[in-house]
């Protein structure tokens, strides 16, 4: 007599389209928030700068300034 245990697969239920499309949402929104946090200290690490690194990388304070002052989220 086979006494071994058996498991009876089940058949999984349907992911709605909500949920199958979480995951790629998730990354998405993963990669957002990386961009901004990204452009965040970018943006202070540029407003830091001294003018003779400013003209060594060919930058103008004013144009170092205004993009400093943009939001994270604006390009």
């Amino acid at each position: 007599m086979d006494h071994s245990l058996r498991l009876a697969a089940r058949p999984r239920p349907a992911r709605s389209s909500a949920a199958a499309a979480a995951p790629g949402l998730l990354r998405r929104i993963a990669a957002t928030l990386a961009t901004w946090q990204a452009r965040h200290r970018q943006r202070r690490e540029l407003r830091e700068l001294d003018d003779r690194l400013l003209r060594d990388t060919g930058i103008s304070r004013a144009a170092a300034e205004a993009e400093a002052r943009k939001p994270f989220w604006r390009r």
